[in-house]
């Protein structure tokens, strides 16, 4: 299935407009209105500039991220349910970034280490075989839970070892805060983004070919095992830069790719950057009813992902069970 060319307008419209609702809505209402304080100095430039913009480019930044990482994970290994969240990645990469931040260590590579090592740990207790084929959906799952089980004890055990103010604030990004970076600390992660997806784009015909089988993709030139660790590091990269940006987010890599393939098909070409757009927008969506459904208080958009994935996993977890009769 390939996108209508009808409904390629209405996507990118769907996409402005969730845009320009975060940008317009908020706690504190924008003086004289969204353009007034596009094009006018004053305080509603101000809060808009410097506070809802960078908000904005960096939740586009994690659900692009991670959305592109999940359909890379679910088109690899042939499976459904494949997700960062879900198989413990996140947690890892949280952990890592916890553990950097505490020992003074640069939080992205911290976090991009704990993403490996959680994936290659998943890999390793789901099928012990090498590449013999994809382990099963379930499998995995279950290798998930139980490294998120185990570094969230980790995690916890931090936290109840940290001063107050320092554990309230790790917990609040745990669950996937959105804060307003200033641009000098947003623009290197922005850049390194696009370089992630970049990858990852770029590997996409390579990930086509894989679907066929090890054999056909050989038979093409291609080195099957080399092709997917360079893949799996890329996504563990996107993981761990996503939780760096925001914390953890669950379930935008499991949504997203789902609702990308309605939409384009399975040609990885057009699925990974459609999962891009798609998973940025779900997670700007989600902070802005984040930030408006109860403010001035805030919900984290964690808690939010998670009130709308949770029940679509739950679907798909009794599809699988189903196929397994």
């Amino acid at each position: 299935m390939r996108i209508p060319r009808a409904a390629t307008p209405f996507i990118l419209l769907t996409g402005a407009v969730v845009f320009v609702l975060a940008l317009a809505g908020g706690a504190v209402p924008l003086e004289g209105g969204l353009w007034h304080a596009l094009f006018f100095p004053g305080p509603g430039r101000d809060i808009l500039v410097d506070l809802r913009l960078p908000r904005v480019l960096l939740g586009g930044a994690v659900g692009a991220l991670l959305a592109t990482a999940g359909a890379g994970l679910q088109g690899l290994f042939r499976n459904p349910l494949a997700d960062p969240y879900l198989l413990g990645v996140s947690g890892g990469a949280a952990l890592g970034s916890v553990i950097g931040l505490l020992l003074g260590f640069a939080q992205p590579p911290a976090a991009v280490a704990g993403a490996v090592l959680s994936l290659g740990a998943v890999l390793v207790l789901a099928r012990g075989d090498g590449w013999g084929g994809a382990p099963a959906a379930t499998l995995m799952v279950l290798a998930g839970a139980a490294l998120h089980a185990f570094t969230s004890s980790i995690l916890a055990f931090i936290l109840s070892q940290t001063r107050r103010q320092e554990g309230l604030g790790l917990l609040f990004w745990l669950l996937g805060s959105l804060e307003a970076p200033s641009y000098a600390r947003l623009l290197p992660l922005l850049g390194l983004t696009a370089l992630v997806l970049g990858g990852l784009f770029a590997l996409a015909p390579t990930l086509n070919l894989l679907s066929l089988g090890d054999d056909p993709a050989r038979s093409l030139g291609l080195d099957p095992t080399r092709v997917r660790w360079g893949f799996l590091l890329l996504t563990a990269a996107a993981t761990g830069l996503a939780v760096t940006l925001n914390g953890v987010v669950p379930f935008v890599g499991l949504v997203v790719p789902h609702a990308a393939r309605l939409l384009a098909g399975y040609d990885h070409r057009r699925v990974l950057p459609l999962s891009a757009f798609l998973g940025a927008g779900l997670v700007v969506a989600a902070d802005w009813i984040g930030r408006t459904a109860r403010a001035p208080e805030e919900i984290p958009v964690g808690v939010v992902t998670a009130l709308v994935g949770a029940p679509f996993f739950l679907i798909l977890l009794r599809r699988e069970r189903n196929k397994l009769g």
